[in-house]
């Protein structure tokens, strides 16, 4: 079992890293356009998702490189448990403190890491694997009925 929390640490800090880079890009990129008109949102989103799907896709092989093995599954896992975190991050308060937003930016990359390498893992028993992919699908879920709730639909 050693060895499973030896890559889950290396997954998880090189997703932070990752992280890291993704919110320096995307504020970059934001201060690049520094448009506050609707024209120009299409090139922007288009250059968020362009930024987005390149680190996402060189994790590939940074992953191999460290030894976090299978690393496309690894990959493609972490993804998934991304999009669950972005949605459950809506039920957050806004914050304007941009140290506030880094760090929420870490963490959630930090837990995309981990739980794409304990989802993979082939060491990990199968139930621990079918009882974090249920927890993964619970996650939006119970977002949406926060935000239901908060909003009063």
């Amino acid at each position: 079992m050693g060895d499973i929390r030896v890559r889950l640490a290396r997954a998880g800090a090189v997703y932070g890293a990752a992280g890291l880079l993704w919110w320096s890009a995307i504020g970059a990129t934001r201060g690049t356009v520094g448009c506050g008109e609707w024209g120009c949102l299409y090139p922007t989103l288009a250059a968020y998702l362009a930024i987005t799907v390149g680190v996402l896709t060189a994790m590939v092989p940074l992953l191999r490189r460290i030894g976090v093995h299978p690393a496309r599954r690894v990959a493609v896992r972490a993804a998934v448990v991304l999009m669950a975190v972005r949605v459950l991050a809506e039920t957050l308060p806004p914050s304007s403190s941009q140290v506030v937003v880094l760090g929420r930016t870490a963490v959630a990359f930090v837990l995309a890491g981990v739980a794409g390498a304990f989802l993979a893992a082939p060491d990990v028993p199968a139930r621990w694997r079918r009882l974090g992919w249920c927890g993964l699908l619970a996650v939006p879920t119970a977002a949406f009925a926060v935000l239901v709730m908060r909003l009063g639909l």
